[in-house]
């Protein structure tokens, strides 16, 4: 228990320097029923820290900072509820896959607009698209069970036939890993303190 106070007391010390999280790809699977309510999750595959350039010619290691974060704001916190108040989180994680740190969130939706996809009338008659618009607008579909819609520059939409019920899609929000660093021993630590 001592340990674990610890830990959480230099993270709060830690919280106060400065830091970016980041993640290199993001998988979306989203199941919907006729009515247009469903579930989902989405995988943040390979979570990092970005180093703190700021103020500084050099970089600074904000990693521990990040991991700390991500722990109490994200996975114990309401950060991610906050930032999508249209879903409802039935649970969050951290695990470790091939080396990397993943989280994720499953969560069930009202609507299949509240989760941004589209559709023009309710019936399986017309395409359900979906906008791929996010808050830093910099992620790019690498692959996807339905189709990317031509004609559109660097398009955001997919779409999929008007019956389909199963939606996935992946991403890659950072292409270059360079100036980040991995939180995957900060998760084995804190992993083995709990």
């Amino acid at each position: 228990m001592k340990k674990i106070a610890a830990f959480i007391m230099l993270a709060a010390v830690a919280f106060l320097l400065g830091g970016c999280l980041g993640v290199e790809k993001k998988e979306y699977h989203f199941t919907v029923n006729p009515d247009g309510s469903g579930s989902g999750v989405i995988r943040y595959v390979n979570l990092v820290s970005n180093d703190d350039n700021s103020g500084t010619d050099e970089a600074k290691n904000v990693s521990f900072k990040d991991f700390a974060e991500l722990v109490s704001d994200y996975l114990e916190g309401t950060k991610f509820e906050e930032d999508h108040p249209y879903l409802k989180v039935t649970s969050k994680r951290l695990l470790e896959e091939s080396g990397a740190l993943v989280g994720e969130v499953t969560f069930t939706f009202a609507s299949l607009d509240s989760v941004g996809f589209f559709r023009r009338a309710q019936c399986d008659c017309c395409p359900v698209l979906y906008f791929n618009k996010t808050e830093t607008g910099d992620e790019t579909v690498t692959e996807t069970n339905g189709r990317l819609v031509e004609g559109v520059a660097s398009s955001p939409f997919i779409e999929w036939e008007g019956n389909a019920r199963e939606f996935v899609f992946k991403t890659t929000a950072l292409s270059d890993l360079s100036g980040t660093r991995s939180m995957v021993e900060y998760y084995r630590t804190w992993k083995a303190k709990k």
